[in-house]
């Protein structure tokens, strides 16, 4: 294996890019979920394009010729050990076979680069995109409910930007952000269509029939991720919120 490949660096890749070779669908949110992970990461979205030809592709491509492929996810563990053994069996020769059996099988995944590279380029394009916004208060440690940091100016302008989308018509688009868990983005989501979008029933959605069913699916959400916030603070007040929004939307 080569020696200057920092696994630690290339995992999250090899694990994002792993469901590129899924026997399954890919969606919006997952173009989102690994844009975002190669933005975080030190590479170049053409690095990770020879990355997964040279390093995921030979150890996963065959589950895309399956007829009975893994659709579910790969163990992680399992996946990491399949791609540093491959590395560490590699020659000129095998070099070449791997190049040949890309340049014949890329064409499966095209759409998917196509779709990728898009979404990518546009965060790169746009850094005060909404997703990024709640990537930048992850990185500064602020959860969602922390509501003693909810006047910090990156706090106020992920709101700023949350309501852009209410002025904006675009409840469509800002629903499918509940589909993305990276960042808290879906926690966010949540909060910021129950807090500001003032939802009536006539407020449909493609991602949800009906106004009952988009309040119910915010709640959820929230309830079931809630568990995972760090601090009291965050735990306390998504309580106490949760049971207010429950109330409000009861008596409407």
């Amino acid at each position: 294996m080569n020696s200057n490949i920092n696994i630690e660096e290339r995992k999250p890749i090899w694990i994002v890019l792993s469901e590129f070779y899924l026997d399954t669908e890919l969606q919006e949110a997952d173009f989102r979920h690994i844009a975002a992970t190669i933005l975080d990461s030190p590479y170049t979205i053409e690095e990770v394009k020879e990355i997964n030809k040279y390093e995921v592709s030979p150890s996963l491509q065959i589950n895309l010729l399956s007829v009975a492929g893994e659709w579910a996810g790969f163990d992680e563990e399992w996946l990491i050990d399949r791609i540093t053994k491959s590395l560490s069996n590699r020659s000129a020769i095998k070099r070449i076979a791997i190049e040949t059996s890309y340049k014949s099988l890329k064409w499966m995944q095209k759409k998917y680069w196509k779709l990728l590279t898009k979404t990518y380029e546009a965060y790169k394009a746009d850094p005060n995109s909404y997703i990024l916004k709640c990537r930048e208060l992850m990185k500064n440690e602020i959860e969602p409910f922390e509501f003693s940091k909810f006047e910090k100016t990156i706090v106020q302008n992920l709101f700023k930007k949350a309501k852009e989308y209410k002025t904006l018509n675009k409840f469509d688009t800002f629903c499918s952000y509940l589909e993305t868990g990276q960042y808290w983005t879906n926690i966010w989501t949540a909060y910021c269509l129950l807090e500001f979008f003032e939802l009536k029933e006539s407020d449909k959605s493609i991602y949800m029939e009906n106004e009952v069913q988009t309040i119910k699916l915010c709640l959820g959400e929230i309830t079931r991720n809630s568990q995972y916030f760090k601090t009291d603070e965050a735990k306390e007040n998504c309580n106490e919120w949760t049971n207010k929004m429950k109330t409000e939307y009861n008596n409407r």
